[in-house]
């Protein structure tokens, strides 16, 4: 694939957007938060910290289709990483209406395979090669309960960040409309 050939020195960002958002009730990237979807925010805070290419997973216009169904964050980014030029990649959820570069920047610069905060699988930073490619297909053979983006992490020994002086708040994740008000107000 032609794309790849970006590079380690590349940076993205995939917004995994593929979910029901069946607890919601409604889609969560159409939902609105400082007058734009969270999926516009979201990809804006992606190019803001350095991302040159902004891809979201899921079956919506401009997403990449998932290929496996009810598969959660690492189903999206199983389905997403062939199509994904090498480089670093940051991962992040649709449904973090308060996700901000002084969450992003340190794991793009935690340097590693993949990075993370702890207690926070998400929003990760990953290199994405041909090796991670293969990793992250083969962990979907797994029962669907080690499926997931802590196994992947685990099997990168990905670098753990302490929360030192980050506000919790910016990694709320909202499934619920109760979680979306809290987050938000």
């Amino acid at each position: 694939m032609a794309a790849r050939s970006r590079g380690r020195d590349m940076i993205g960002g995939l917004v995994l957007a593929g979910g029901l958002s069946s607890r919601m009730g409604r889609d969560k990237a159409s939902l609105i938060v400082d007058g734009v979807t969270v999926l516009e925010r979201t990809s804006r805070v992606l190019r803001d910290v350095g991302a040159e290419l902004v891809v979201m997973s899921g079956s919506r216009p401009g997403g990449i289709p998932d290929r496996f169904d009810a598969a959660g964050p690492l189903g999206g980014l199983a389905s997403a990483a062939p199509f994904l030029p090498d480089g670093r990649w940051l991962v992040v959820p649709v449904d973090m209406p308060r996700l901000c570069t002084a969450v992003l920047a340190p794991l793009l610069s935690a340097g590693g395979r993949a990075a993370r905060w702890i207690g926070h699988p998400l929003p990760m930073a990953l290199e994405l090669d041909d090796p991670t490619r293969d990793l992250i297909e083969s962990l979907m053979n797994l029962p669907p309960s080690e499926r997931s983006p802590s196994t992947l992490l685990s099997r990168l020994d990905a670098v753990t960040l302490p929360l030192d002086g980050l506000d919790t708040r910016w990694l709320v994740n909202c499934n619920t409309p109760d979680e979306w008000r809290e987050a938000t107000s």
